[in-house]
């Protein structure tokens, strides 16, 4: 398991939607709002950092690096 942190979640919406996000590039992710992680079974690529950094800031969250 990986950790990525991410910041901005707030609330149970914001965990289903970080989740949401990861399932659109076809990545089972669970994220945590008390410790600002998102768990993903493996190390994602460059391109998959790209494009969820892409999308997440569109809803106001910012993808980190490996925590």
């Amino acid at each position: 398991m990986v950790n990525y942190e991410v910041e901005g979640m707030t609330c149970g919406h914001c965990k289903k939607t970080v989740e949401k996000v990861f399932l659109e590039i076809g990545k089972e992710a669970t994220a945590n709002i008390e410790e600002n992680i998102v768990t993903v079974k493996e190390t994602l690529t460059d391109a998959e950092l790209n494009s969820l950094r892409v999308r997440l800031s569109e809803d106001g969250y910012t993808l980190g690096n490996v925590k």
